[in-house]
């Protein structure tokens, strides 16, 4: 239970019973009724809601006085040796106030309210001194009630505050999502119009007999380039749907082993050209999974480039697919410099590069926060870790198994 402490802490030093009441008169009492009671640090002397069993006399250590409210404990008051507490239940037969709960080792006198009413037939003195220190507490009751007032006030306009800064901000995150849409959109055509510009003038070129070395390397540079953008817009538009959770997922059963043969086909001429040898491990007899093919063959696609990006000359990079659970898990491992441990749950988010790192080309920052999407779309997910033995790195997502 958690323990709390306001600024109005206040104790019942001001008007020590034992000033109050007269030390030959408290000492009488107890003598004559008390008994003691030792407790340790953190004992719980008495329990908010209980019935009043009589009062307690502090000799020795400390004490905290707390309200519980919805599993939270409230310090108000301090009661210090010379003290006594439960007196105002003791009083009026009522359940207790508040919990009482040990500071530190302490001896307390404990008079039960039988003999407590007893005493204050037989002695009246100790019943006005009574009534005077409870009506100081409850005056200090009231100037808490007070001060919980202003403080609710206070958290209530916190609060009110808080919620149209929420509100501005999430308008401003629609209005930038409705505007990044708006210019995906609108690159889209331009973008088809101008591969299609660079096809033609790729064919005028070949017809015209103009096909020596540096046009052709001017044409392929912009091909590339065009192509790259192409697949940019179009990877902007995915992440878009699959946040809406409108993306149609065309799911057919897929055999694994077929996937990352087209997988290590497709990457092997980036591995080739940057000499990182591609290798894979598929468990044999795997059953199939229903999924939409292209979009996990994106994602093993985009793990595997990054994995070939980051990976220094003459590295390997493996594929590996093993059955776990009910869930085929995929890894690809590689023999790069990692990922640091603060950058793992990150790099998943949009946009997002890994710092201190430097690849021979960079992305777009968009790969693996749509593998993460394309992923949870499924059904799994997907996570970084060390690589075999701590080297490189290993992403890793898992899918449902076909029933």
């Amino acid at each position: 239970m958690t323990k709390k402490r306001y600024s109005y802490l206040w104790n019942y030093n001001s008007k020590r019973m034992s000033v109050i009441m007269g030390m030959e008169n408290l000492l009488e009492v107890l003598e004559t009724y008390g008994q003691e009671r030792r407790l340790e640090a953190g004992e719980i002397l008495l329990q908010q809601g209980s019935m009043s069993d009589g009062i307690y006399y502090l000799k020795q250590g400390w004490l905290g006085v707390y309200r519980e409210e919805e599993g939270e404990r409230y310090l108000l008051a301090i009661i210090m040796p010379g003290e006594i507490v439960g007196e105002l239940g003791a009083s009026t037969g009522r359940s207790r106030m508040a919990t009482v709960v040990a500071g530190r080792d302490s001896l307390v006198i404990y008079v039960s309210e039988q003999d407590f009413h007893r005493v204050m037939i037989e002695a009246p003195d100790l019943a006005a001194a009574i009534i005077d220190v409870v009506g100081t507490r409850l005056e200090h009751a009231n100037v808490i009630r007070v001060t919980l007032g202003k403080s609710y006030r206070q958290a209530v306009d916190r609060v009110q505050d808080l919620r149209s800064q929420k509100d501005q901000l999430e308008e401003m995150l629609r209005l930038r999502e409705e505007l990044a849409n708006m210019i995906i959109h609108d690159l889209r055509n331009p973008l088809g119009a101008i591969s299609a510009g660079l096809e033609m003038l790729k064919q005028i070129v070949i017809e015209a007999g103009k096909t020596d070395e540096y046009t052709t390397m001017v044409i392929d540079a912009m091909e590339q380039g065009a192509h790259r953008m192409q697949r940019l817009v179009n990877t902007l538009m995915d992440l878009a749907c699959l946040e809406e959770g409108a993306m149609t997922l065309s799911r057919t059963a897929l055999n694994l082993q077929d996937l990352v043969a087209d997988v290590l086909a497709e990457e092997h001429p980036l591995a080739r050209k940057v000499r990182i040898t591609l290798e894979s491990n598929v468990a044999p007899n795997l059953p199939p999974i229903l999924v939409d093919r292209d979009v996990i063959q994106r994602v093993l696609v985009n793990i595997v480039d990054n994995a070939i990006r980051f990976t220094p000359a003459d590295g390997m990079v493996r594929i590996s697919v093993q059955l776990a659970g009910e869930m085929v898990q995929v890894r690809v491992t590689d023999t790069g410099p990692g990922i640091p441990k603060e950058e793992r749950t990150r790099i998943f988010e949009k946009f997002t590069q890994v710092q201190n790192h430097t690849a021979p080309r960079r992305g777009s920052g968009l790969g693996l926060a749509f593998c993460r999407m394309a992923v949870e779309a499924h059904g799994g997910h997907i996570w970084v870790e060390d690589g075999p033995e701590g080297m490189g790195s290993c992403f890793a997502f898992e899918l449902p198994v076909t029933e």
